[in-house]
C-alpha cells in the first residue's frame, strides 16, 4: 500500500467552460439507444491506441453516456447550457461528476503491500493452526463456533478498516473511489449473470472432483447447524459482513489498486488469488480453493465491467445466501 504524502485532489474545472461533446466524440446523436452508444464506444476504443489522448477522450465520453444516470445528468446540463448560450463542459469536469468516471485510485503498490500484511498473517496463522491441530471440525462445541465466527466478524471489520484507511482517510477520498457509485453500461441482469457464473464455477469444479473420486469438504462444519446462536452468527457473517468486507477489500481496494498499475487482468488474477487464500480453512476444504479463487476473479471482472461495487456485492450476497440456505436445510 503506497505511502504518498501531500496528495491532493485534482482541481475542479468549471463545468461551463470550453467545449466537450460526448455525443460528437462517439459519433452518435442525442436520440441514440444505449446499445448504439455502447457499440460506438467499443468500435472507437479498438481503434484508439492504449494510453492515447483519443482513447482517454473516448473513455471519458462513454463514462458520461454509458450509464442512465450519467447521461440524464449530462443532457439536463446540456439543455441548460444551450438555453443560456454557453458551450459544453470539458471532459475533466464531466469525468469528475459522471458515475464511475474520474474517481481516482490514489493508493499505491506500497499501500497495498502494507494493507495485506494483517490478512496474510491471519491466513498463515489459520493454516498453521489447522495443520498443527488434528481436530475433527465436526467435534467442535457451540462455544468453539461462537469464538470462530466472532473472529470472522473481526476479520471482515479489519478488511473494511484497512480499505478505508488507505483509500479514503489517507488520501481524503470518498466512498466513490471504492466503487460505491451507480453501475455504468451494464444491464439490470448483469449481477444475476455474475451469480450464475459463480455457481457454474463451483458446480463444475465439485463435479470434476467427484468424477476423479475425490469428495471435497465444506469449510463450514456440519454440526454448526445444531446450535441456534452459531447459526445466527453464520447467517449474519455470510450474508452481510463477508460480502461487504470482502468486496470492499478484495475488489474495490485490491483489484482497483493492482489494475491501475498493471492492467485489468493482473488485478483480477492477483485479487482472486488472495481471495482464495483468505478462505483457507481446514485442510479437507483446501480442494475448493481454486474454485473460490475463480469466483473471486468473476466478481472482480464484474467490478471492472460495471465500474461499481454494487453488482459484485449483490452477487456475493446471493451466492452466500443460497449456500447458507442449502447448508441449513440439508
Amino acid at each position: 500500500m503506497p505511502i504518498l504524502t501531500g496528495a491532493r485532489r485534482p482541481a475542479t474545472i468549471d463545468p461551463m467552460a470550453t467545449d466537450f461533446d460526448p455525443y460528437r466524440i462517439l459519433g452518435v446523436d442525442r436520440t441514440a439507444s444505449a446499445d448504439d452508444v455502447q457499440a460506438a464506444y467499443e468500435s472507437l476504443k479498438r481503434e484508439a491506441p492504449e494510453g492515447s489522448e483519443r482513447r482517454r477522450e473516448v473513455e471519458t465520453a462513454y463514462a458520461v453516456l454509458g450509464s442512465v444516470e450519467g447521461r440524464r445528468e449530462y443532457d439536463s446540463r446540456l439543455s441548460a447550457r444551450e438555453l443560456s448560450g454557453v458551450p459544453p463542459a470539458p471532459p475533466e469536469a464531466l469525468a469528475n461528476e459522471a458515475p464511475g468516471a474520474g474517481d481516482s485510485v490514489p493508493w499505491t503498490p506500497r499501500d497495498i503491500a502494507i494493507a495485506l500484511i494483517l490478512p496474510l498473517l491471519l491466513i498463515a496463522l489459520n493454516v498453521g493452526a489447522s495443520l498443527a491441530t488434528d481436530v475433527d471440525t465436526d467435534d467442535l462445541t457451540e462455544t468453539d463456533h461462537i469464538v470462530g465466527f466472532g473472529f470472522g466478524f473481526l476479520l471482515e471489520l479489519a478488511l473494511l478498516a484497512l480499505a478505508f484507511n488507505f483509500a479514503i482517510r489517507k488520501y481524503r477520498g470518498s466512498w466513490r473511489s471504492l466503487g460505491f457509485r451507480w453501475p455504468g453500461a451494464v444491464r439490470w441482469w448483469f449481477p444475476l449473470a455474475i451469480v450464475g457464473g459463480a455457481f457454474a464455477t463451483i458446480w463444475v469444479w465439485v463435479g470434476l472432483l467427484y468424477a476423479l473420486g475425490i469428495a471435497p469438504e465444506s469449510n463450514i462444519p456440519e454440526n454448526v447447524y445444531d446450535y441456534a446462536v452459531p447459526v445466527i452468527m453464520l447467517g449474519l457473517l455470510s450474508i452481510i459482513a463477508a460480502p461487504l468486507g470482502e468486496e470492499v477489500f478484495f475488489r474495490a481496494f485490491l483489484f482497483q489498486g493492482v489494475a491501475k498499475r498493471w492492467g485489468m487482468w493482473a488485478g483480477i488474477v492477483f485479487s482472486a488469488f488472495i481471495f482464495g487464500l483468505a478462505h483457507a480453512g481446514a485442510p479437507d476444504s483446501w480442494l475448493l480453493l481454486p474454485a473460490i479463487a475463480a469466483i473471486g476473479g468473476i466478481f472482480a471482472w464484474g467490478f471492472a465491467k460495471s465500474g461499481s461495487i454494487y453488482p459484485s456485492l449483490f452477487a456475493h450476497v446471493i451466492f452466500n445466501s443460497v449456500s447458507f440456505i442449502v447448508g441449513f436445510t440439508e
